[in-house]
Protein backbone atom coordinates (compact mmCIF):
# COMPACT_ATOMS: atom_id res chain seq x y z
CA UNK A 1 0.00 0.00 0.00
CA UNK A 2 1.40 3.38 -1.00
CA UNK A 3 2.00 5.70 1.97
CA UNK A 4 4.34 8.30 0.44
CA UNK A 5 3.51 11.66 2.10
CA UNK A 6 3.29 13.53 -1.22
CA UNK A 7 0.89 10.93 -2.60
CA UNK A 8 -1.21 11.15 0.55
CA UNK A 9 -1.31 14.95 0.34
CA UNK A 10 -2.50 14.95 -3.26
CA UNK A 11 -5.05 12.21 -2.61
CA UNK A 12 -6.57 13.65 0.55
CA UNK A 13 -6.07 17.43 0.25
CA UNK A 14 -9.75 18.22 -0.32
CA UNK A 15 -10.75 15.83 2.46
CA UNK A 16 -8.37 17.50 4.91
CA UNK A 17 -9.85 20.90 4.06
CA UNK A 18 -13.27 19.54 5.02
CA UNK A 19 -11.83 18.19 8.26
CA UNK A 20 -10.49 21.66 9.11
CA UNK A 21 -13.57 23.62 8.04
CA UNK A 22 -15.80 21.35 10.12
CA UNK A 23 -13.40 21.50 13.08
CA UNK A 24 -13.22 17.71 13.31
CA UNK A 25 -9.69 17.83 14.76
CA UNK A 26 -10.45 20.81 17.00
CA UNK A 27 -8.22 23.24 15.12
CA UNK A 28 -10.23 26.24 16.38
CA UNK A 29 -9.81 25.48 20.07
CA UNK A 30 -6.20 24.43 19.75
CA UNK A 31 -5.05 27.34 17.60
CA UNK A 32 -6.86 29.79 19.89
CA UNK A 33 -4.83 28.46 22.82
CA UNK A 34 -1.55 28.67 20.89
CA UNK A 35 -2.35 32.19 19.70
CA UNK A 36 -2.97 33.29 23.29
CA UNK A 37 0.48 32.04 24.29
CA UNK A 38 2.24 33.76 21.40
CA UNK A 39 0.42 37.04 22.01
CA UNK A 40 2.21 37.18 25.36
CA UNK A 41 5.55 37.42 23.53
CA UNK A 42 6.50 41.06 23.01
CA UNK A 43 9.41 40.66 20.60
CA UNK A 44 9.30 39.81 16.91
CA UNK A 45 9.99 36.14 16.39
CA UNK A 46 12.16 33.94 14.23
CA UNK A 47 9.91 31.00 13.37
CA UNK A 48 10.81 27.50 12.17
CA UNK A 49 7.67 25.68 11.01
CA UNK A 50 8.28 21.95 10.53
CA UNK A 51 5.74 20.12 8.39
CA UNK A 52 4.18 23.46 7.56
CA UNK A 53 1.78 22.22 4.88
CA UNK A 54 0.08 25.24 3.34
CA UNK A 55 1.01 27.42 6.38
CA UNK A 56 -2.65 27.90 7.31
CA UNK A 57 -1.98 27.10 10.96
CA UNK A 58 0.83 29.59 11.47
CA UNK A 59 -1.15 32.27 9.65
CA UNK A 60 -3.95 31.94 12.21
CA UNK A 61 -1.79 32.14 15.32
CA UNK A 62 0.64 34.90 14.35
CA UNK A 63 0.01 38.42 13.12
CA UNK A 64 2.34 39.90 10.46
CA UNK A 65 3.99 42.23 12.95
CA UNK A 66 5.07 39.34 15.16
CA UNK A 67 7.26 37.66 12.55
CA UNK A 68 10.86 38.71 11.90
CA UNK A 69 11.90 35.58 9.99
CA UNK A 70 9.97 32.53 8.80
CA UNK A 71 11.32 29.21 7.57
CA UNK A 72 8.93 26.39 6.74
CA UNK A 73 9.40 22.93 5.32
CA UNK A 74 7.15 20.22 3.98
CA UNK A 75 7.49 17.17 1.75
CA UNK A 76 4.74 18.36 -0.57
CA UNK A 77 5.59 20.96 -3.23
CA UNK A 78 1.86 21.37 -3.79
CA UNK A 79 1.34 22.48 -0.20
CA UNK A 80 4.28 24.87 -0.38
CA UNK A 81 2.83 26.53 -3.48
CA UNK A 82 -0.28 27.35 -1.44
CA UNK A 83 1.87 28.40 1.52
CA UNK A 84 3.52 31.16 -0.52
CA UNK A 85 0.18 32.93 -0.89
CA UNK A 86 -0.87 32.33 2.71
CA UNK A 87 2.35 33.90 4.00
CA UNK A 88 2.20 37.06 1.89
CA UNK A 89 0.46 39.06 4.68
CA UNK A 90 3.59 38.66 6.83
CA UNK A 91 5.29 41.11 4.47
CA UNK A 92 8.68 39.46 4.87
CA UNK A 93 10.86 37.20 2.80
CA UNK A 94 10.04 33.60 3.67
CA UNK A 95 12.14 30.49 3.14
CA UNK A 96 10.13 27.43 2.06
CA UNK A 97 11.95 24.12 1.74
CA UNK A 98 10.62 20.94 0.14
CA UNK A 99 12.58 18.65 2.43
CA UNK A 100 12.30 16.25 5.35
CA UNK A 101 11.63 18.09 8.61
CA UNK A 102 14.33 16.29 10.60
CA UNK A 103 16.95 17.03 7.94
CA UNK A 104 15.99 20.71 7.92
CA UNK A 105 16.12 20.84 11.71
CA UNK A 106 19.56 19.24 11.81
CA UNK A 107 20.91 21.95 9.50
CA UNK A 108 19.28 24.84 11.37
CA UNK A 109 21.79 27.26 12.95
CA UNK A 110 22.51 27.20 16.67
CA UNK A 111 20.61 29.59 18.97
CA UNK A 112 18.68 31.13 16.10
CA UNK A 113 14.93 30.54 16.40
CA UNK A 114 12.51 31.81 19.01
CA UNK A 115 9.79 29.29 18.15
CA UNK A 116 9.92 25.86 16.56
CA UNK A 117 6.36 24.99 15.58
CA UNK A 118 5.01 21.69 14.33
CA UNK A 119 1.36 20.97 13.63
CA UNK A 120 0.13 17.40 13.14
CA UNK A 121 3.43 16.18 11.71
CA UNK A 122 5.55 14.72 14.51
CA UNK A 123 3.29 11.70 15.06
CA UNK A 124 4.45 10.38 11.67
CA UNK A 125 7.97 9.88 13.03
CA UNK A 126 9.44 7.01 15.02
CA UNK A 127 10.26 7.44 18.71
CA UNK A 128 13.97 7.72 17.89
CA UNK A 129 13.24 10.42 15.31
CA UNK A 130 11.11 12.28 17.83
CA UNK A 131 14.07 12.27 20.22
CA UNK A 132 16.26 13.74 17.49
CA UNK A 133 13.55 16.34 16.90
CA UNK A 134 13.63 17.57 20.50
CA UNK A 135 17.43 17.43 20.74
CA UNK A 136 17.86 19.52 17.60
CA UNK A 137 15.11 21.92 18.67
CA UNK A 138 16.95 22.61 21.93
CA UNK A 139 20.13 23.34 19.98
CA UNK A 140 18.56 25.76 17.52
CA UNK A 141 16.40 27.66 20.02
CA UNK A 142 17.46 30.97 21.50
CA UNK A 143 17.32 31.56 25.25
CA UNK A 144 13.66 31.65 26.31
CA UNK A 145 12.64 30.03 23.04
CA UNK A 146 10.09 27.26 22.86
CA UNK A 147 8.82 24.29 20.90
CA UNK A 148 5.09 24.45 20.20
CA UNK A 149 3.68 21.08 19.29
CA UNK A 150 0.15 20.48 18.03
CA UNK A 151 -0.47 16.80 17.49
CA UNK A 152 -2.39 13.65 18.30
CA UNK A 153 -1.24 11.83 21.43
CA UNK A 154 -2.13 8.58 23.12
CA UNK A 155 -4.01 8.67 26.37
CA UNK A 156 -1.71 7.69 29.24
CA UNK A 157 -1.16 3.91 29.26
CA UNK A 158 -3.04 3.54 25.96
CA UNK A 159 -1.50 1.21 23.36
CA UNK A 160 -1.26 2.25 19.73
CA UNK A 161 -3.70 -0.44 18.58
CA UNK A 162 -6.30 0.76 21.08
CA UNK A 163 -5.78 4.33 19.88
CA UNK A 164 -6.21 3.27 16.26
CA UNK A 165 -9.44 1.43 17.05
CA UNK A 166 -10.85 4.30 19.12
CA UNK A 167 -9.88 7.06 16.72
CA UNK A 168 -11.12 5.22 13.67
CA UNK A 169 -14.31 4.39 15.52
CA UNK A 170 -14.82 8.10 16.17
CA UNK A 171 -14.19 8.87 12.49
CA UNK A 172 -16.76 6.26 11.48
CA UNK A 173 -19.49 7.45 13.85
CA UNK A 174 -18.86 11.16 14.43
CA UNK A 175 -17.29 12.62 11.28
CA UNK A 176 -20.62 12.93 9.49
CA UNK A 177 -19.43 15.91 7.48
CA UNK A 178 -17.33 13.53 5.37
CA UNK A 179 -18.60 11.05 2.81
CA UNK A 180 -18.13 7.34 3.45
CA UNK A 181 -15.27 7.32 0.94
CA UNK A 182 -13.57 10.26 2.64
CA UNK A 183 -13.90 8.63 6.07
CA UNK A 184 -12.28 5.52 4.64
CA UNK A 185 -9.40 7.64 3.31
CA UNK A 186 -8.87 9.16 6.75
CA UNK A 187 -9.01 5.77 8.48
CA UNK A 188 -6.47 4.34 6.04
CA UNK A 189 -4.14 7.25 6.73
CA UNK A 190 -4.48 6.83 10.50
CA UNK A 191 -3.77 3.09 10.33
CA UNK A 192 -0.67 3.50 8.18
CA UNK A 193 0.83 6.78 9.35
CA UNK A 194 -0.09 7.51 12.99
CA UNK A 195 2.59 6.64 15.56
CA UNK A 196 1.72 8.90 18.51
CA UNK A 197 3.21 8.86 21.99
CA UNK A 198 1.64 9.60 25.37
CA UNK A 199 2.09 13.12 26.78
CA UNK A 200 4.31 11.66 29.51
CA UNK A 201 6.55 10.01 26.95
CA UNK A 202 6.75 13.25 24.96
CA UNK A 203 7.75 15.10 28.13
CA UNK A 204 10.46 12.50 28.74
CA UNK A 205 11.84 12.95 25.22
CA UNK A 206 11.80 16.72 25.65
CA UNK A 207 13.46 16.46 29.07
CA UNK A 208 16.17 14.22 27.64
CA UNK A 209 16.98 17.08 25.27
CA UNK A 210 17.08 19.68 28.05
CA UNK A 211 13.56 21.04 27.56
CA UNK A 212 12.44 20.45 31.14
CA UNK A 213 9.71 23.10 31.46
CA UNK A 214 6.57 22.13 29.60
CA UNK A 215 2.97 23.28 29.53
CA UNK A 216 -0.18 21.76 28.08
CA UNK A 217 -2.04 24.50 26.22
CA UNK A 218 -5.13 22.58 25.12
CA UNK A 219 -6.55 19.05 24.99
CA UNK A 220 -9.49 17.87 22.90
CA UNK A 221 -9.76 14.05 22.87
CA UNK A 222 -6.46 12.86 21.32
CA UNK A 223 -5.69 16.31 19.88
CA UNK A 224 -3.35 18.32 22.09
CA UNK A 225 -1.18 21.42 22.09
CA UNK A 226 1.98 21.60 24.22
CA UNK A 227 4.77 24.08 24.71
CA UNK A 228 8.27 22.96 25.70
CA UNK A 229 10.56 25.78 26.86
CA UNK A 230 14.32 26.09 26.35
Amino acid sequence: MKTDPIYIFRKTWATYQKVISNNLMFHREILTAVKKLLESRQETLNILDLGCGDATHIGKILSPGQVAEYCGCDLSPYALDVAKNNLEPFGISVNLLCRDMVAVLREAPDNHFDVVYSGYALHHLSTDEKQIFFTECQRTLRENGCVILVDVMLEEEQARNAYLDCYNGAVATQWEALTAHERKQVQEHIRNCDFPETPADMQMLASNAGLTNCQRLEKQTWHEAWCYFA
